[in-house]
């Protein structure tokens, strides 16, 4: 929920709205003549918005892969294991002649995830 204060609280009330905005990590939209004038966030919450703005689109990929690897696996062990159980499947898989060849593969994927091959 936006929380929006006018302008004289910025003077009046000056620690409040700084514990709120560090409390909340929300912004709080400070209004001038009954209109919106400015916006503040603590600096912890700007630097975060700052920081998924200037990350590339590589960075936000590697990011999200790392929170993800974190989150399902305590150990690079566990991961190996994982990994190994699922080349293993794939190897049955294949062995069983469940499989598609390469461009069939891409295409699935490319249409899947509205990707093109250029």
């Amino acid at each position: 929920m936006a929380l929006i204060r006018p302008c004289a609280d910025l003077r009046n009330n000056y620690n409040e709205i700084s514990r709120i905005c560090h409390e909340t990590k929300e912004p709080i939209y400070i209004t001038r003549n009954g209109t919106n004038d400015l916006v503040i966030l603590s600096d912890e919450a700007y630097e975060s918005l700052k920081k998924d703005f200037e990350e590339t689109e590589e960075e936000r990929i590697d990011r999200l892969v790392s929170e993800h690897f974190d989150k399902q696996y305590a150990t690079f062990e566990e991961f190996k294991k994982d990994i190994l159980v699922e080349i293993d499947l794939a190897l049955k898989d294949i062995k069983n002649g469940n499989y598609c060849d390469f461009e069939e593969g891409m295409a699935e994927l490319e249409k899947k995830y509205g990707l093109s091959r250029e």
